[in-house]
């Protein structure tokens, strides 16, 4: 025991510390996949399996949840039948039911897409490990409502060209005078229409009236004759039927009764046509001179004659409206793929007693491809020693003296992604270098070294080793030396720190939800 404690005694500083951090960032590791719940060996609980025709955006692990709790994760993303079938990995102690039905939804309007499971009916047997959910449906795609609106715009865009083509020259605005014209030309036609006929509208009115009010004093009486009549017929058919002749005689008043009572039915019928039909012919002329006027309208448009013939009639503007929104759709593509983080960190030197701040914006237009814009406060700065000569009393005496420059500085870089490993390189820390990350364990873990400062007097870059373990989504902690080639021992330290990051989306949230001066 005593031979083992001198040993570890007789080590280094520089030994003991890397000791240290690596048992640090061992602890870190843990202790980040034990909060992240990541395990390992054969998953718990088991697994369904549902297909659906198309699964873009859905992303292995995505989240599984019910009634907006998760319940699972999706395992396995294969293509099975021209269609994409999913197996989900489900918790051991949720049980989904057959009527169960899948959709494919989205967190927000741009947020990642995960699987809902809706539940039917409360006593549904439950589905077993790999059974299949058959009943699946998904909200709309943001792609096909862009494509939507992308030929809107493009016939939207074709019509204001060819608008712009035909209303911008002389002509144009000619045959718009026209139609303008042409237009008011009709309303007053119109209003004389109505005016020249304002006496005989009243006049029909009036008749219609007296008609019905004939027909309601009168209709009684004419129904009640009717009815008499055909009666009266009826019992003369039946007592002569076997001789026609006798009937005849003996109900010839009860005839001529009758038939004077249809006779004055027909001729007030008649009367009341009469009438109608003379409002008619008064009422035609005027119609008629607006229908022809509306019919010359309509063949003037056919020929293509006039503004809106042209319009109607001109093939080049759909063309032309097709250029516009294509144009218009790569924009869209590429802001809806852009996405941009804001964070900030704090790194504690161990042996320099200083903190070293990090405010950092990072753009990703692709999922490949990233810049990365730092603003970095460094205590330490650049530092620069002198040998200060000086005589006192003829004395002459040197002494050492440090000084320190540039303690803001900024980083500028270009980073490209293959797989798990991110290349990067620029401006870092206001001198050249490189750099590149390693992530694991779905990206929640990641090993950093870079390299720059290629220009200090000691012939050393600035070389710097570390670690970060993203605790959730928006803190992590990280650890690791920096500088550690240098040969001054009071510049290469062990570092611990923690950060935060935010998405361009979270920041207008948190700003959206913030009260306003107004509501204090």
């Amino acid at each position: 025991m005593d031979e083992r404690k001198n040993t570890f005694l007789s080590l280094s500083p520089e030994a003991k510390v890397g000791l240290f951090v690596l048992f640090g960032v061992l602890l870190l590791v843990y202790m980040s996949l034990r909060v992240g719940g990541i395990k390992f060996g054969k998953a718990e609980g088991y697994t369904l399996k549902v297909q659906f025709a198309n699964a873009a955006g859905l992303d292995k692990d995505a989240s599984v949840r019910v009634a907006g709790v998760e319940v699972g994760r999706i395992k396995e993303i294969t293509l099975k039948d021209s269609k994409a079938q999913l197996t989900l990995q489900m918790q051991p102690d949720i049980k989904i039911g057959k009527d169960f039905m899948a959709v494919l939804t989205t967190k927000g309007l741009l947020g990642e897409r995960y699987l809902e499971l809706i539940p039917g009916a409360p006593n549904a047997p439950a589905l077993k490990d790999g059974d299949t959910i058959t009943r699946t449906t998904s909200y709309a795609d943001m792609d096909k409502l862009v494509t939507i609106l992308s030929e809107v715009s493009t016939d939207i865009k074709s019509v204001s060209q060819s608008l712009s083509k035909v209303l911008g020259t002389q002509e144009g605005e000619a045959s718009l005078q026209n139609i303008v014209k042409n237009i008011e030309e009709i309303s007053i036609r119109l209003n004389n229409l109505i005016e020249r006929n304002d006496t005989r509208m009243d006049q029909m009115i009036t008749n219609l009236n007296d008609f019905s009010q004939m027909l309601k004093k009168d209709g009684p009486v004419l129904t009640t004759e009717l009815r008499m009549a055909a009666k009266n017929l009826n019992e003369a058919i039946i007592k002569t039927s076997g001789n026609v002749n006798g009937m005849i005689d003996d109900n010839r008043e009860s005839l001529k009764e009758g038939m004077d009572n249809l006779r004055l039915a027909t001729i007030r019928m008649q009367e009341a046509m009469d009438s109608i039909n003379k409002m008619a012919k008064d009422i035609g002329p005027s119609v008629s001179e607006a229908v022809n006027a509306t019919n010359s309208i309509a063949k003037k448009i056919d020929r293509g004659e006039g503004t809106i013939g042209k319009l109607v009639n001109d093939s080049t503007m759909h063309d032309s409206i097709n250029k516009t929104v294509s144009g218009i759709n790569k924009y869209i593509d590429k802001a809806e793929s852009l996405k941009m983080y804001l964070g900030y960190r704090a790194e504690y030197g161990f042996q320099s007693k200083d903190t070293k701040s990090y405010f950092s914006l990072r753009i990703q237009p692709k999922a490949d491809k990233q810049y990365l814009v730092d603003i970095v406060s460094d205590p330490q700065g650049r530092r620069k020693k002198e040998t200060v000569t000086t005589v006192t009393n003829g004395v002459t005496s040197t002494r050492v003296e440090t000084t320190t420059s540039d303690t803001f500085k900024f980083s500028l870089q270009a980073a490209k992604r293959f797989w798990n490993v991110v290349v990067r390189g620029g401006i870092i820390e206001s001198s050249g270098g490189v750099g590149t990350d390693m992530y694991l364990f779905r990206d929640r873990l990641k090993f950093t070294l870079e390299a720059f400062d290629f220009t200090r007097s000691n012939n050393k870059p600035h070389v710097k080793a570390g670690a970060t373990v993203f605790v959730s989504k928006y803190f992590y902690l990280t650890g690791g030396y920096d500088d550690f080639m240098n040969t001054d021992k009071t510049l290469k330290t062990t570092y611990f720190g923690l950060g935060f990051q935010f998405e361009d989306e979270d920041v207008k949230y948190l700003m959206g939800s913030m009260p306003s001066v107004g509501s204090l």
